[in-house]
């Protein structure tokens, strides 16, 4: 199932031209990420925490832009999730214009996560908590 979340494009977001600043995109994407993890009931501040027995990097990233996103633009950005082994996922992010029916994209991104041991930097299980998000959001192909 798709996660939904709307947001609006900020003044400070934008550069010199008044279009969203490119690093702006992944930005928001983690905060899709995150406020997905706490609508299925994790805890952030634990999940995040820096005393958990594992750590989740982004191995890989990628974005495209297919339209200028403007202070006070009003997006609506899906999120889908993918499990890929037991120790990794990728979330794909669509980017559309609020309203705008889901005719076209104003861009897509998406990230690629690895759980691994704290100490030892080896791939583990993903932990209990992100299965049941998972559970709750995987799709079944990836589209991006």
């Amino acid at each position: 199932m798709a996660f939904t979340y709307h947001r609006t494009v900020r003044f400070g977001e934008t550069d010199a031209a008044g279009v969203m600043y490119f690093s702006r995109l992944l930005e928001w994407a983690h905060e899709v990420y995150e406020t997905s993890l706490m609508a299925s009931g994790v805890n952030a501040k634990h999940f995040f925490s820096r005393s958990q027995p594992w750590v989740m990097p982004i191995v890989e990233t990628g974005a495209k832009f297919f339209q200028p996103m403007s202070c006070g633009d009003r997006l609506e950005i899906v999120m889908r999730v993918y499990a890929i082994q037991e120790s990794e996922f990728r979330c794909e992010y669509e980017f559309f214009f609020e309203g705008s029916q889901r005719d076209f994209h104003t861009a897509q991104a998406f990230t690629r996560h690895v759980c691994i041991d704290q100490e030892t930097r080896k791939r583990r299980e993903i932990p209990p908590e992100l299965a049941v998000w998972l559970k709750l959001f995987e799709e079944p192909q990836p589209q991006i």
